[in-house]
């Protein structure tokens, strides 16, 4: 690892998975909500230990503040204070996010002040931060959980940012549903089993209807007739 690379480290911010089930029921009972997000949160910490970086998890009671941004700002500075010049803050709820991603995040993070990773409804499944970019105040007064966060942070930055691919992020069952073929197959197997047979016929119409569409593509047709054989 480059000296660069380690003064980064990323940053887990997290609901506990009960807050999360009350907030967004997306496997129908809180159960099995606060279940599938426990996978995600699994699956998340996999990526970020794939990494080979320092890695911190803030999660539930350990967040203080009274204000969504206040608590997100609050994880920041306490990373920061450890003496890391570069923190990467990820959550649970983007499953197209792997180790791949996080490390082009931490490569353009060398480069750039700020690097983003925006998702179709106008937020951000990933957030990095340099030092110097930091203003704790200002972070904290961004419209969070909002349709408009993702173009406030870009009004944060002084100098040009780096923007990774544009993903999506399930903090709702009808995106879920209709992002469920794009989930990872691993995580998607376990997500069928909580969410049950309702998602899995959702996922086989959208695998039929990609398949239909790249075949039609390639131009394939049926086999010869056997009067031509």
């Amino acid at each position: 690892m480059s000296t660069e690379q380690q003064s980064t480290a990323l940053l887990l911010f997290l609901r506990n998975e009960q807050d999360e089930a009350r907030c967004k029921p997306l496997a129908g009972s809180r159960k099995a909500s606060a279940a599938l997000f426990q996978r995600l949160n699994r699956y998340t910490l996999k990526q970020a230990r794939r990494t080979g970086l320092p890695f911190f998890i803030i999660q539930g009671d350990q967040q203080v503040g009274a204000t969504f941004g206040e608590r997100f700002a609050n994880a920041y500075q306490s990373v920061f204070d450890l003496g890391y010049e570069r923190v990467i803050a990820i959550g649970n709820d983007c499953p197209e996010l792997n180790t791949g991603l996080l490390l082009q995040a931490v490569h353009q993070l060398e480069r750039r002040t700020m690097v983003l990773g925006p998702t179709r409804d106008g937020g951000a499944y990933l957030i990095g931060l340099q030092r110097t970019a930091f203003d704790r105040a200002a972070f904290a007064n961004l419209p969070w959980q909002t349709d408009t966060v993702y173009v406030a942070l870009q009004a944060l930055a002084d100098h040009p940012i780096a923007v990774l691919s544009t993903s999506f992020d399930i903090d709702k069952t009808q995106t879920l549903r209709r992002q469920f073929w794009r989930v990872p197959a691993a995580l998607r197997r376990v997500l069928s089993r909580l969410m049950g047979q309702e998602i899995a016929a959702v996922f086989q119409l959208h695998w039929t209807a990609f398949r239909s569409a790249f075949l039609r593509s390639i131009g394939l047709r049926a086999p010869p007739s056997r009067a031509f054989l």
